[in-house]
């Protein structure tokens, strides 16, 4: 007589199933491993004898939004040779597991995304086995499948004040190479002397932070140090800030002046023209701000070299100090920012997964353990 029963495959390879009893909230399975005969670990001999039998319980990953449970029976064999009674194997589990390998994978996998809390609710297990089951799956990490030719090197917070840490990162394959706590240059230089080889690395891009240029040219004397553009333009949006933060300014009047002019609308490059008009000294801000902007449409090296220079020159002699200041800071770092037009690399990636780093800190609350916070960071491949 047919019923409403259907049968599924167990997928725990070399178990043997001898029974299965189902309730509204649990399926309990009885099985015990398929091999007859087994190797004693102490002298190697092949035995089939059976000193007893123990049954164990262990959790299994749900079907059907029950849990599920496996009574496995094991055999603690007794060699014939040595005499040396020792427990099988157990490779559904491992060894002193309560738990299969599936249930801790498909938890190291949704604690990728969730909290380990959360993990930890969905499957009514504890938070320590779901933090355990993640440094299990992630614990080796995975290696560069070509080498590093571009690499991005920038610092993040980790905890306030202070507490500084520096990622390295491959910009062509987005993916995160190594993390030292740290900004310091002997901090940096380990890492870059660990993990970037100095034969294939082309051009590392950073920002203008001396600590990393000096890291760089020690331990990569043959890369080339790109200056990020987006931090060489910042210096410049920070001068203008500095300008007319002195005075107060009505309605978006600021963020007028600090969004790029051909990003804005007709009205809107209306009322910027207005505002400009009115103050001398904003209007000769905003437009070295600009000038450095148009830097980086520059087709050519030479032509950036040039178009460097005088807006450098332009700048000490407009008598604005935050200007001045700015003007300094490039003569220091003329060679990086025109090794850009050598290798038009950009740190975007690098601060873009840092601000995912971040989120992941927030998201649990902070970590206690530096080395899981590592390995969390290492393993953050996604693009998004």
């Amino acid at each position: 007589m047919q019923t409403q029963t259907i049968t599924v495959e167990l997928q725990l390879a070399g178990l043997l199933v001898l029974g299965v009893r189902e309730d509204a909230w649990a399926i309990e399975v009885v099985a015990r491993y398929a091999v007859d005969a087994v190797s004693c670990p102490t002298c190697g001999e092949m035995t089939r004898e059976a000193h007893d039998w123990r049954q164990q319980r262990k959790k299994d990953a749900d079907l059907w939004n029950k849990t599920v449970y496996v009574l496995l029976w094991k055999r603690r064999f007794r060699c014939r040779s040595c005499r040396k009674v020792f427990m099988e194997d157990d490779p559904v589990c491992g060894r002193r597991r309560r738990t299969t390998k599936r249930l801790r994978a498909c938890m190291a996998i949704q604690a990728e995304e969730a909290t380990v809390r959360t993990v930890a609710r969905w499957h009514r297990v504890s938070e320590g086995l779901v933090q355990r089951s993640w440094l299990e799956a992630h614990t080796v990490v995975r290696a560069p499948s070509k080498p590093h030719v571009y690499l991005g090197l920038d610092g993040f917070c980790v905890r306030r004040p202070g507490t500084m840490w520096t990622g390295l990162w491959d910009l062509e394959t987005r993916c995160p190479i190594a993390v030292v706590p740290g900004e310091r240059k002997r901090d940096t230089q380990v890492m870059l002397e660990l993990h970037a080889d100095r034969r294939t690395v082309r051009a590392v891009s950073i920002d203008l932070c001396e600590a990393y240029r000096q890291a760089v040219q020690t331990a990569l004397p043959y890369a080339a140090i790109v200056a990020d553009k987006f931090h060489v333009i910042a210096l410049a949006s920070r001068a203008l800030r500095e300008v007319h933060g002195e005075r107060r300014r009505p309605g978006n009047d600021a963020w007028l002046m600090q969004r790029a002019v051909e990003r804005l609308h007709a009205d809107d490059k209306q009322r910027l023209a207005t505002l400009l008009q009115r103050d001398p000294t904003v209007r000769t801000a905003w437009a070295m701000k600009e000038e450095l902007r148009a830097l980086y449409r520059a087709p050519t090296a030479a032509r950036a070299e040039v178009a460097l220079d005088r807006w450098i020159t332009d700048a000490k002699a407009s008598g604005l100090r935050p200007f001045v200041r700015t003007a300094t800071t490039l003569t220091r770092w003329r060679t990086e920012v025109l090794n850009y037009w050598q290798h038009p690399i950009t740190s975007a990636v690098v601060e873009g997964k840092h601000n995912r780093v971040k989120v992941l800190k927030r998201r649990a609350y902070g970590y206690r353990n530096q080395q899981t916070f590592l390995l969390r960071i290492l393993n953050l491949n996604h693009t998004y």
